[in-house]
């Protein structure tokens, strides 16, 4: 009976180390992929994407053709060095923001990731395109409700290039963009409303944002410095409607604020200083804007107008003759700086 008693004590202490066993197993499992796993919200299908072997795909683009609608595709960290195109709701989301990095050589003038498909997120993933032309883009926007979030844009002419409204760009950074770090490129028969910029960071491009025929945008709790041209530049016209908020503008070479033929906009509790040009400049076409609260030199006084009706009337007409021949030489609407 004794031999019993030990043989069935020994069983259970073996199963119960057992069960331990696999507990720990699963538990490593659980915290090694605790990323991966996090990212799922609630989605029932996740794509893995490894360049190096060992998971799903080993390219993105394979990976977002052959998901449903919906899906998560996860990037390992690793240097991508393709193309990519977004025909379908989808998240798409790196491993590391500093180590997934998306970097083909695209044709001039084109797109390192193009968005065509509505409510698509991107995040945590380092952008950049080595392709050449003025115009080359980081991301191209051509659908609505698109989310970008915490990502490093850089070193490409164009950060993001968004056509579209009711999208949200947030806790990004860009620099080393060459025109600007995010163009707001609507028309007078395209809207590119709606748009929120939020927590992001702009150093060491041409403009940090610049905004054409765009209006009812939102940028909020942005730093703007060490940019060659303005921190925020609002050319061509009928920027309208814009907040900026609780922005720290300062150090730019040229503008901090340059508003041109754009009304009824506001800038709320920001401080901007220290830019060459002057901290904001609104042109004589400008009306109705509005200032609170904001640590600032405006320079709009009656001199100052003056001094700029030569260079604006100037610009204006090579807007006109720019518009005329756009559709000939196919050059994207509207890359005019307001110096």
């Amino acid at each position: 009976m004794r031999g019993r008693g030990a043989k069935g004590k020994l069983l259970r202490t073996t199963l119960l180390f057992t069960i331990l066993f696999i507990a720990v197993e699963i538990n490593i499992f659980i915290i090694a992929d605790a990323e991966y796993i996090s990212y799922k919200n609630n989605q029932e299908y996740i794509t893995v994407v490894d360049k190096s072997g060992g998971a799903d795909y080993t390219t993105i683009q394979d990976a977002i053709n052959n998901a449903p609608e919906d899906s998560t595709i996860y990037v390992k960290i690793g240097t991508y060095n393709e193309i990519i195109n977004i025909n379908k709701k989808i998240i798409l989301i790196g491993e590391n923001k500093d180590k997934t990095i998306i970097n083909p050589i695209s044709e001039e003038n084109k797109y390192a990731i193009r968005v065509r498909a509505l409510q698509v997120t991107i995040k945590s993933l380092s952008i950049t395109n080595s392709g050449p032309g003025l115009y080359t883009t980081g991301i191209k926007i051509s659908a609505s409700q698109t989310e970008i979030e915490d990502c490093n844009i850089y070193d490409t002419p164009v950060g993001i290039a968004v056509f579209t409204s009711n999208n949200i760009i947030n806790n990004c950074n860009f620099w080393g963009c060459k025109d600007e770090g995010i163009a707001l490129i609507g028309s007078q028969y395209s809207k590119c409303d709606n748009n929120k910029i939020t927590n992001c960071i702009f150093h060491d491009n041409c403009d940090g944002i610049e905004l054409q025929y765009s209006s009812n945008n939102i940028i909020s709790n942005c730093k703007f410095y060490d940019n060659t041209h303005a921190g925020i530049d609002a050319i061509a016209s009928s920027n309208d409607g814009n907040t900026i908020s609780n922005c720290k503008i300062y150090n730019n070479e040229v503008h901090g604020i340059y508003l041109s033929s754009s009304s009824d906009n506001q800038i709320i509790d920001c401080t901007i200083s220290n830019n060459n040009d002057g901290n904001i400049i609104m042109n004589e076409a400008s009306h109705n804007n509005e200032i609170k609260n904001s640590d600032s030199n405006t320079d709009h006084e009656e001199d100052n107008i003056r001094e700029r009706l030569v260079n604006v009337n100037f610009l204006r007409l090579f807007q006109k003759r720019f518009l005329e021949v756009r559709s000939i030489l196919n050059i994207p609407l509207g890359r005019l700086k307001s110096y």
